[in-house]
């Protein structure tokens, strides 16, 4: 990835944003914020997810995404932000030159909407949805494990709203016993450092893909170790239920 183009530094960013969200996942596990480490989840799936999803098409088309990422997402969040903060300013009579800056000058907010109209966004938006980069890289890469990358999203998009369920199940853990709730947070630690490792190798089989070199085999191997190293607490499900 020594490769100084668009796409490698595009490639780049992303690594470097998983990496240190991933550090800081593992900071929230060893201090036992397990439903916040479950927030920060989210987007370690999702740069993921854009990672491969950008790396699964060949060039030209890779450069066209690429280059979709940098422009055109960028102008329909900057036609969104502008909508957001100039409503802010009517509905509080609020004098901040911080929202006020965000507001697009009446020229290029007119070229950017009609430009960016309702279905012009809503057809560019949908293709870089979580749920459809996933279904377009389990078809071009045929990575068909990762369409169970769709539950991270549903965990996480709960916690994140705060919504019934999230709170229900918050809820069901503190009404434990103590010895369910250690067997319960034995569970949530392991899925997390679990999915942390799978997003990782998954960021390394594109890589791989990419500079034509297979997978080291030792790595394979301690995946495989860690992964039935999970078997050892199995013995806690008896105890949840």
């Amino acid at each position: 990835m020594i490769e100084d183009t668009n796409f490698y530094q595009l490639l780049r960013a992303y690594y470097t944003f998983i990496h240190n969200r991933t550090q800081t996942l593992f900071l929230l596990v060893q201090n036992d914020c397990l439903w916040d480490a479950d927030i920060i989840l989210r987007p370690i799936a999702e740069c993921t997810v854009k990672f491969a999803f950008i790396s699964s098409f060949d060039n030209p088309e890779r450069n066209e995404k690429v280059r979709e990422f940098w422009e055109d997402l960028a102008e329909i969040n900057r036609l969104k932000q502008s909508k957001q903060a100039k409503q802010i300013i009517e509905l509080t009579n609020i004098d901040s030159k911080f929202l006020s800056d965000i507001i697009l000058e009446e020229n290029e907010h007119r070229i950017l909407s009609e430009k960016w109209t309702k279905s012009n966004r809503q057809r560019t938006e949908q293709l870089w949805s979580y749920n459809e980069m996933i279904k377009t890289i389990s078809t071009n890469y045929d990575f068909k494990e990762i369409l169970g990358l769709a539950r991270n999203f549903t965990q996480s998009s709960h916690l994140i709203h705060a919504d019934e369920t999230a709170l229900g199940v918050i809820n069901d853990r503190e009404q434990r016993t103590e010895e369910q709730r250690e067997a319960l947070m034995n569970f949530h630690e392991i899925r997390l450092l679990s999915d942390c490792v799978q997003l990782y190798l998954w960021l390394v089989k594109v890589c791989s893909k990419l500079s034509d070199k297979e997978l080291d085999s030792e790595l394979i191997k301690k995946v495989e170790e860690f992964e039935n190293g999970k078997e050892i607490f199995k013995p806690l499900n008896k105890i949840i239920e």
